[in-house]
């Protein structure tokens, strides 16, 4: 069976090739020279591990897989400590080969011309890499490599399908000034602001394309800036993107809320507000961004809590009885949850816009999201 030939039909389909150049890059580099003997699949079993896809024991299955159009493969867990020659895991996913679907549709989104120099973040397995480098050349690419294990893995399957692009080993926040300006820059790890150096080392005019993720929601989406001759990007978000965070993008929970609390009640059940939409939760983090949430607990005792980028301001809500005095506490001056109501409130007061009406500008001053338009912000105190 032909794998390559079914998610070529399929990718065309899904109108993935809108790019007149990807479909030929995709049928130059082969998927399979950049995949490992042996990946985890990214969905669990009934028993919460990620089942190991290895060719040695069934090729079928690992070709499929490695040609599927929606599923990536993870390729590391766990930053390394977990070995895929132990077999199923549970963790957290930390390097993968993503979906052709999102794949292409990033690379879509780019707008590359041949004459572009492309600044890639995330090399991994170097798939990614070895695409961008048959739309611009080796010698126009640069791509970084936050883990050296991975770095060396990426450089090495793109030197043996017959690439060199500029492969750095390094932090791809900070980018890489030595082969700056960029007239494009792509990351394939979501982020939670976009990194002044990204802005600094683009030429005006350049795009820049990544996956972006709040502190509030788990979901995320594509972002596309463009950067002006002062540095300052602008953009919209233009789809879905559910992404591996940078690693220094992680999120951290240190709580150090004082004492003293206080108690009130609830103007909105919260199962209405956190039952939402993951698009939902994404625009709220927008609005919000130094606000994160657990829930916890079931029935009588399932609960939600928000806690600031500080971890001195922290909100606890109880679904159950919401609207009793005692229902929600607020240790802190800020009380989380009725901040989290009221961007709810202007939200679906505005009609309830989908995420792909929402932009950020970004310069030096910080990042200011905004709706339909850069004139009209949103966020807290916004009507």
């Amino acid at each position: 069976m032909d794998h390559r030939h079914i998610a070529a039909q399929e990718l065309e389909v899904m109108g993935a090739f809108r790019s007149p150049w990807l479909r030929p890059a995709f049928h130059a580099v082969d998927r399979e020279a950049f995949a490992p003997a042996r990946f985890w699949s990214p969905v669990a079993d009934s028993e919460g591990l990620y089942p190991v896809i290895d060719r040695d024991l069934d090729e079928d299955v690992w070709r499929r897989t490695v040609w599927g159009t929606h599923a990536s493969l993870v390729t590391q867990m766990n930053d390394g400590a977990t070995r895929v020659e132990d077999g199923p895991a549970r963790g957290d996913f930390s390097s993968s080969i993503s979906a052709l679907d999102i794949a292409f549709e990033k690379l879509h989104q780019l707008d590359l011309a041949p004459d572009h120099r492309v600044l890639h973040l995330g090399t991994a397995s170097g798939y990614d890499s070895a695409l961008l480098c048959e739309r611009v050349g080796p010698g126009r690419l640069t791509t970084l490599e936050y883990d050296g294990a991975l770095s060396a893995w990426g450089r090495q399957n793109l030197h043996a399908a017959g690439y060199a692009p500029t492969a750095v080993c390094g932090d791809g926040l900070e980018g890489w000034e030595p082969t700056a300006p960029y007239d494009r820059i792509i990351a394939t790890a979501s982020v939670r602001r976009i990194p002044d150096a990204w802005r600094h080392q683009a030429a005006e005019g350049a795009l820049i394309v990544t996956p972006y993720t709040t502190a509030y929601g788990s979901g995320g989406a594509l972002l596309k800036l463009t950067v002006d001759a002062e540095g300052v990007a602008t953009g919209r978000f233009v789809g879905s993107a559910f992404y591996m965070l940078a690693r220094s993008h992680r999120s951290t929970r240190h709580l150090d809320p004082p004492a003293e609390f206080t108690r009130t009640s609830s103007r909105i059940d919260p199962a209405e507000l956190l039952g939402g939409t993951w698009g939902q939760d994404f625009i709220l983090g927008l609005t919000l961004p130094d606000i994160s949430l657990t829930k916890r607990g079931d029935g009588e005792t399932r609960q939600v809590q928000f806690w600031d980028a500080t971890g001195t301001d922290v909100t606890i809500v109880n679904y159950h009885r919401w609207w009793k005095p005692d229902a929600v506490t607020v240790y802190g001056p800020r009380n989380l949850w009725e901040e989290v109501v009221g961007a709810y409130s202007r939200w679906k007061h505005a009609g309830g816009p989908h995420y792909t009406r929402y932009g950020l500008t970004v310069d030096d001053t910080g990042t200011r999201p905004w709706l339909d338009e850069p004139a009209h912000g949103v966020g807290p105190g916004t009507p």
